[in-house]
């Protein structure tokens, strides 16, 4: 009779633990699916807002002649490096026009009919919490940006800003629909700010390429925003390099743990993320095999045996910019 007893008691135990499990995994692939959706939500938002922001700049050089007045040339001083910029803070945004190219007359005029966009970077940093800054590029590696900061202490003087990705991916050979785009793999930002990933948008005047204004979010904001809070939870972009994730899956999956760049000198050049951040070439034959059939055979689950431990892996897309997100599960010991 007690043999029978205990053995009711193991399959009740046994059934309230396959529940439990289940209803873990129901309620994870949901927090997933919601998670997902609102980061697509949150940067199509950014994306069209980018793009009304490039047809207002736009707006901008076709009357030039109105607004050149609206700006107050003596806010402006040179460096002795060439560097036109603004040393005061008066609530707008930062400028920096790097002097590759001599500032002369036509130049400076740019800068003061293209002062009325500081009122819309603003109101868009108002508008969008997850927006970490707002600028306009233009082909002369003339920069403003918002919110201020001391920009020759930021920036290098003779910087070449047409050679960054988050200018040139919006040029005709990159982007022929002229469409408001996205720069979704992590990059280092020469502003400061670390991590981060930009929507874009080309300017045309006169059917020229004159600048790209741009709307930068921070991979600490992605992590804090969209996956802090979500255990096991982590995302990675098309080429399967790590954006953001909890420090527990990333160690799970054994990759570096990520931290943000440290800035002891300017940026010079464009900066990514090294391979080890890359899933598709981990050096673990179970972990690659997963990462395969979730980004490139694009399956929605599979499973993973590590560490000794027994897992269930789930994917969700990412649309806006072609991200997947995961979810680890652990389902059982080895």
């Amino acid at each position: 009779m007690m043999k029978k007893i205990l053995f009711i008691m193991l399959v009740l135990f046994v059934s309230s633990c396959s529940r439990e499990s289940n209803d873990n995994i129901i309620k994870t692939k949901q927090n997933l699916k919601a998670t997902a959706s609102k980061i697509d939500e949150d940067f199509r938002k950014i994306r069209i807002e980018v793009a009304s922001l490039a047809e207002y700049t736009k707006y901008l050089y076709e009357n030039s002649n109105l607004f050149i007045k609206s700006d107050n040339p003596k806010k402006y001083k040179v460096a002795q490096s060439g560097v036109l910029y603004k040393p005061e803070n008066d609530g707008g945004s930062a400028v920096f026009v790097s002097g590759i190219i001599p500032v002369d007359s036509k130049i400076r005029s740019i800068v003061y009919f293209t002062s009325p966009l500081d009122s819309v970077f603003k109101d868009i940093m108002k508008r969008l919490p997850e927006v970490a800054q707002v600028y306009y590029n233009d082909r002369n590696s003339y920069n403003r940006i918002y919110p201020f900061f001391d920009v020759l202490s930021q920036y290098a003087p003779k910087l070449e800003i047409p050679d960054y990705n988050f200018y040139y991916l919006a040029d005709e050979i990159h982007n022929p629909e002229r469409s408001a785009v996205w720069v979704n793999d992590p990059y280092v930002d020469p502003a400061g700010r670390g991590w981060m990933v930009s929507a874009i948008a080309p300017v045309y005047h006169e059917n020229e390429l004159v600048g790209v204004p741009g709307i930068d979010v921070t991979i600490s904001t992605v992590l804090e925003r969209y996956i802090s809070g979500n255990s096991m939870f982590i995302i990675f972009d098309a080429a399967g390099v790590l954006v953001a994730g909890d420090e527990s899956s990333v160690s799970l999956l054994s990759m570096p743990p990520l931290t943000d760049h440290k800035y002891v000198e300017t940026i010079k050049n464009e900066k990514f993320r090294k391979d080890d951040y890359n899933i598709l070439r981990s050096k673990n034959s179970d972990i690659k095999a997963m990462a395969e059939n979730l980004l490139i055979n694009r399956r929605e689950e599979t499973e993973l045996n590590i560490k000794g431990s027994q897992y269930k892996v789930f994917s969700e897309s990412i649309k806006e910019v072609n991200w997947n997100i995961i979810a680890l599960i652990e389902t059982g010991l080895l």
